[in-house]
């Protein structure tokens, strides 16, 4: 395994190797984590999944920044999360998906607040979005825990999303 990008208290972000699709799958092939992800489309099949993975590789590769895969301290596969390019308001979003038997264990929040540290400190950016299905109130939760701001509701794939900013600090 790649030696880990970031490492908060409990976690670590790591690049996606090849061999990680497997685990990568088996997070996206549990229809509990993947409903706000779809909000009642068909699950992801293989080929859009490999498509998804190559995509995450191909963006740490080209700019240091991804949806990263996040183990504990111990090795252990827990979710996803970083940041991916958001085409629809050109703006560098976060993101972050976890298993379903580690939701309401603080991750999502831990994840969030050590990504957006990082990426200010990696990056010349001034702000990032981030969004969840409006109905979705544990994930609205975490990124107002964070410190986002919330901006509007969206209609993405025709679901309505919250759409919160988060700004450097000045």
């Amino acid at each position: 395994m790649k030696p880990p990008v970031l490492v908060s208290e409990r976690l670590c972000f790591h690049p996606w190797e090849a061999e990680d699709f497997p685990l990568f799958a088996s997070l996206h092939g549990d229809p509990e984590v993947q409903h706000f992800l779809q909000m009642g489309d068909p699950p992801w099949d293989e080929t859009y999944l490999r498509a998804k993975f190559e995509g995450f590789r191909a963006d740490y590769a080209a700019h240091g920044w991804t949806k990263f895969k996040v183990t504990d301290r111990q090795g252990t596969f827990l979710g996803r999360a970083g940041f991916g390019w958001f085409p629809d308001t050109n703006e560098l979003e976060l993101g972050y998906s976890f298993k379903r038997a580690l939701w309401g264990q603080g991750y999502a929040t831990e994840a969030a607040r050590a990504l957006l540290d990082w990426i200010y400190k990696a990056k010349p950016l001034d702000h990032v979005i981030g969004f969840a299905v409006a109905e979705h109130a544990a994930s609205r939760r975490v990124l107002e825990k964070v410190g986002m701001v919330f901006t509007s509701i969206r209609d993405v794939d025709g679901v309505p999303n919250a759409f919160y900013r988060h700004d450097r600090a000045v």
